[in-house]
């Protein structure tokens, strides 16, 4: 029996489940589910798992530093809708042998960044097995008619994105070389920044709502997965295609040397690396300034245009020479 992709997993679900219901807005096929109304609110609501060898490794990853992880992730679900992230359930399973100090750190990560971003602890279950496995969901509210969707790109926006990428699949990378090879993970300070933004990712939720409540944006999701795929993500909602132009994606300086020595390509982790959690959205050409302008009044750092939308379908990459490839969903797959 064939196995199932990830994509063709949730389209199958998604054509088995019901399209409506009373007080649903969105359902499948964004980063959050939407439901409410006008008159009493709209509510978000994302859910994430995290499986031990799949999504962490305890030999390098903080107990304290992935309890902040298995919050941030759901958390920059809410933000890529513009809303505020207000109530999290926890389900734990946890194998026998997991020490009671280590889940402690595990817990004391959590509480610190609940506390950071406003969120209340208010349930979940725990069971036993062989793996750790960590599920979250979080509950987050968002101002009425101010919620961005992956629906809304339009042919001759541009795509931005909020920070640098590929930083952190380089560190996990890093990281796998370091367990491999049996050496220190504290050996490289010079690659110290990719590497804690694959231990301890930051969610950008208010620059999610700074986003939602410009009425320049129509368009928005995080990078979860790697550019290239959750650009595809938006275009195939939106009806559309896109073209990423390759000298405008930003990284960090030390990214270039972690490519050389962990021989991979520098625009393979920028187009394809996972768990950036930065922000991805479009804005029409004549709403550009008017955003840039909004933004300079707040903290926020620099946003980066990165390509345009076009007619069409999928994600084209333009290279320094002008050449095209088709990169669609060549990014993380579960």
């Amino acid at each position: 029996m064939a196995v199932l992709s990830e994509r063709a997993l949730i389209s199958l679900i998604r054509e088995a489940s019901a399209f409506s219901a009373p007080g649903l807005i969105q359902g499948i096929g964004d980063d959050c589910a939407v439901f409410g109304s006008p008159e009493a609110g709209q509510w978000l609501i994302t859910t994430d798992t995290l499986v031990e060898q799949v999504h962490f490794d305890r030999d390098w990853h903080p107990p304290e530093l992935l309890g902040r992880k298995s919050i941030a992730v759901n958390l920059s679900d809410i933000a890529a809708m513009g809303g505020r992230p207000r109530f999290v359930l926890l389900s734990l399973c946890l194998p026998p042998a997991l020490a009671s100090d280590w889940l402690q750190c595990w817990l004391s990560g959590v509480s610190a960044i609940l506390a950071e971003y406003g969120c209340v602890l208010i349930g979940g279950d725990t069971v036993r097995g062989r793996e750790l496995v960590i599920s979250v969901t979080v509950i987050g509210e968002a101002a009425c008619n101010h919620i961005l969707y992956r629906t809304g790109a339009r042919p001759g926006d541009t795509v931005y994105v909020s920070g640098p990428l590929g930083s952190a699949a380089a560190g996990l990378a890093l990281f796998q070389r370091a367990k491999k090879e049996g050496k220190s993970f504290e050996q490289w300070p010079k690659w110290q920044a990719l590497l804690d933004a694959h231990l301890n990712p930051a969610a950008q939720v208010e620059l999610g709502q700074q986003l939602a409540l410009s009425g320049c944006v129509t368009s928005m999701q995080d990078i979860s997965d790697g550019l290239a795929t959750d650009l595809a993500h938006i275009c195939h909602e939106s009806g559309t295609g896109s073209v990423l132009y390759a000298e405008r994606l930003p990284s960090l300086p030390s990214l270039d040397s972690a490519a050389i020595f962990l021989v991979q390509e520098k625009l393979d982790l920028l187009l394809k690396g996972g768990e950036d959690y930065q922000l991805l959205f479009t804005v029409p050409p004549d709403r550009e300034k008017e955003l840039e302008r909004q933004l300079l009044s707040s903290p926020h750092h620099q946003i980066y245009p990165v390509g345009t939308i076009v007619e069409g379908q999928g994600v084209l990459l333009e290279k320094n020479d002008g050449t095209r490839s088709d990169i669609t969903f060549q990014g993380y797959e579960h």
